[in-house]
Parts: structure tokens; C-alpha cells; sequence
């Protein structure tokens, strides 16, 4: 068993395609390609930027067909794939499951992206549940023979007897409970092609943006005047109310929190800040939102996923919004005309705590 790590073909920071031989840096973005990087979180990316991202490139991961261990930053996502002949036993493919990122890790559900399969019974009076994925990688356009990659995915998650499980979640940095089952090569047609070799194949995670619970802030108190000068320059000047409170909510823009304006209220004296319970009031400073109608919200995701698709990125809908509001800069969202989902007609999502104020 060689232990040999082939050189990346592609910069786990940027994607962009490297070289031939053993390059020491990205020529694209300068990313050095020498010894194994620290683990950081990646850096949002600049507007108008790609940002095909290789998220776990710093965390070793098992393939299929051993024991060996890879990095994933010498595997190739999907649509990446720019040879006319399709990958071969040696080559190391990646393949996204569908997760959603949860605070802390990453989760997956029934009937999105995973179907629960069987049960089995543990020792101790304990369940395992397994939960299956199909997955499909393909080349780049009009390269690697026209054959496609279809692949299964196993997850398990336990419980105590008696309970259901509909899905499982693991924290970020630890192994997660996935594997590759089977995988087979297909025409376009759906003809099952057996006599070409199986690669390795990586499962990895979306791409992560750094979203609410990825950051260590917290929402500071502010008096009224400096609140006013805080917000200069912001496209949301208003007084806002947060709908669930400060805890990371799942939105249609991804993760983050739900702001609805409200009426100012008047200066309270200390009796009554001491014994009238009113809901927290803040200030908002998002500077380049992304505004849309709800009824639009719908057509908008289409295009969003069409656009990651054709840059290999084969993600779901969450981590896909995610990551194209982060690829063109934009810092928060804003609904127009959102009343049948929150019962108010403009509805503010932003993306961190270090957004807001309290007033």
C-alpha cells in the first residue's frame, strides 16, 4: 500500500487549475502548495470572485477501495474534470453530500438529500439507523469520455430503543459517520458501463461561509446617538425587532437572523425600564443588501442553483444561497412583500451578530 499523496490538481483555495509537476504555489491566487496549510476558516471571497472552495482540504478523509488517507485538496469536484478520458483507478474524485451546516457541524435530513433505509439493533438497548444518498460526479463539459459517476452514500446515527431518528449530524472537525457503498460509471444514456476502473472517491462537506454561530460575536449595547452615527452609510436605517430572538434561525437566504421594523418608542424612565418588559429594539448596519420581492424568492433560487451547477458546485439549496450571496459581497438580504411567510411586508435577514446594536 504506497503512501503517497499525488499532487493536487487543483488550488484548494481558489480551484483554479494548477500546473503540471509538483507546483509550490497557486499562479492564480499565490496560495502556497508546499506543506499542509494550517486549519483556518476561509476567508469570505471579494464580489464578482469564484469561489469554488475545497472545505474540508485541511482534514484527512477515507476513500474508497482501502485504508489509505487523502487529502481532499488532490481530489477533483465535480465538473472540474478537464481530460477527454474519464478518471481513472489512481485519480481521487470528490463528491459533495448533502448536508446543512447546523451550529457547531453539519446535519442531515430524511427527504432532503437522504432517505433512512433500515434500522439495527445495538447492544445496550440502542438503534442504528442508516441513511442513504445518491450522488452523481461528472466532468467538465464534453470531457472524460461523457461518463458520469453515480454513487451511494451511507450515513448511521443511533438512538436509544424505542426513538426515531430523521437524520444525523456531526460536529465540524470531527470524522463523519458517512461512507461510499457502491459507486458504478453510466453513459449519458443511464447505460451502466462496467469494464472502466472505479477512483477513489472523497465525500466532503459544502462549502461553509462564515455565517452567525461560525463567529465569535456578540450583539453590544449602544445609546441612541451612537447608534445613529453607527448606521451611516447603511441601507437599513430603521428600528428593528429580532422574530426568535439572537439565536441563529434557518432562513431562506441560509443562516441568520430575522429582523422586522417597528415603531421607535418613546425615551422610558428607570421605573419603567425597571418594571415594563418590552421586546428589545436594535439598529442594523448592512451596507450592500440583496433586495427581492418574496414572490421572485423562488425564480431567484433556480437561477442560483443553474449558476452553481455550472461551476461543478453540486450542493443543495441552503448551502447553495449561501454561497452565492458571499460570492457577490452581499452582506444581508432584504424580502419586499413578505407577509404570507412573516406576516409583515419587509423582512431583514443579516448574517451576523456583529450587525446589530441594541438600543
Amino acid at each position: 500500500m504506497s503512501n503517497i499523496r499525488p499532487s493536487p490538481r487543483f488550488c484548494p483555495q481558489c480551484g483554479a487549475l494548477l500546473p503540471p509537476g509538483e507546483p509550490r504555489f497557486c499562479i492564480e491566487c499565490g496560495h502556497a502548495l508546499g506543506a499542509a496549510p494550517e486549519v483556518v476558516s476561509p476567508a469570505p471571497s471579494s464580489a464578482g470572485r469564484m469561489t469554488v472552495r475545497l472545505p474540508n482540504a485541511r482534514v484527512e478523509q477515507s476513500v474508497i477501495g482501502g485504508t489509505v488517507k487523502l487529502p481532499s485538496s488532490g481530489a477533483i469536484p465535480p465538473g472540474m474534470w478537464v481530460l477527454d478520458e474519464p478518471p481513472s483507478a489512481q485519480a481521487v474524485v470528490a463528491l459533495y453530500a448533502p448536508l446543512r451546516a447546523v451550529v457547531g457541524g453539519w446535519s442531515g435530513l430524511s427527504g432532503q438529500g437522504w432517505r433512512r433505509a433500515e434500522r439495527q439493533a445495538m447492544a445496550g438497548s440502542r438503534v442504528a439507523f442508516t441513511f442513504l444518498a445518491e450522488r452523481v460526479w461528472f466532468p467538465a463539459p464534453g470531457c472524460g469520455g461523457g461518463l458520469q459517476l453515480h454513487v451511494t452514500i451511507a450515513a448511521t446515527a443511533e438512538a436509544q430503543e424505542g426513538r426515531e431518528r430523521l437524520g444525523f449530524r456531526y460536529r465540524e472537525g470531527d470524522d463523519p459517520p458517512m461512507e461510499v457503498v457502491s459507486a458504478e460509471w453510466r453513459t449519458g444514456d443511464g447505460e451502466t458501463v462496467v469494464q472502466h476502473p472505479i477512483p477513489a472517491i472523497q465525500i466532503m462537506a459544502p462549502p461553509r461561509i462564515p455565517r452567525v454561530s461560525d463567529l465569535p460575536e456578540a450583539i453590544r449595547r449602544a445609546s441612541r446617538g451612537e447608534a445613529d452615527r453607527w448606521v451611516d452609510g447603511s441601507a437599513t436605517r430603521g428600528t428593528y425587532q429580532l422574530l426568535g430572538g439572537d439565536v441563529q434561525q434557518r432562513t431562506p437566504a441560509g443562516r441568520g437572523l430575522v429582523l422586522v421594523e417597528v415603531a421607535e418608542t418613546e425615551r422610558r424612565n428607570w421605573l419603567q425600564r425597571l418594571f415594563v418588559l418590552t421586546p428589545s429594539r436594535y439598529r442594523a448596519r448592512i451596507e450592500r443588501p440583496f433586495t427581492v420581492d418574496w414572490g421572485q424568492w423562488k425564480q431567484q433560487v433556480k437561477a442560483i442553483q443553474r449558476e452553481a451547477a455550472s461551476l461543478g458546485l453540486d450542493i443543495e439549496t441552503d448551502a447553495a444561497v449561501e454561497w452565492w450571496l458571499d460570492r457577490y459581497g452581499y452582506d444581508g438580504v432584504i424580502f419586499t412583500g413578505a407577509r404570507q411567510r412573516y406576516q409583515c411586508d419587509q423582512v431583514i435577514i443579516a448574517f451576523r451578530r456583529g450587525q446589530l446594536v441594541q438600543v
